[in-house]
């Protein structure tokens, strides 16, 4: 995980982000995805999710939580939590 923080510091190495992490480390994708997330790069994780499935996503601010969180478009306000 240090390597990894090292890596990441350096600036996005790769798009997407999840597969250029499981072929540096040799590693599955849900393994890469625990990883990622581990380290602070939930957001960008979840973006590549939806990427790779083809959902259509926005940014929508979560009073809540304060933060503005990536979700499927349509994802109404009480649904928010879930992400």
């Amino acid at each position: 995980m240090e390597d990894a923080r090292r890596w990441l510091k350096k600036g996005l190495p790769v798009h997407p982000l999840t597969d250029g992490y499981m072929r540096r480390y040799g590693i599955e994708r849900w393994v890469a995805q625990e990883e990622l997330i581990d380290i602070g790069y939930r957001e960008e994780v979840q973006i590549e999710a939806y990427e790779k499935e083809g959902v259509e996503w926005e940014f929508m601010y979560d009073p809540c939580s304060g933060e503005m969180k990536p979700v499927p478009i349509g994802t109404k306000k009480h649904e928010l939590h879930l992400f």
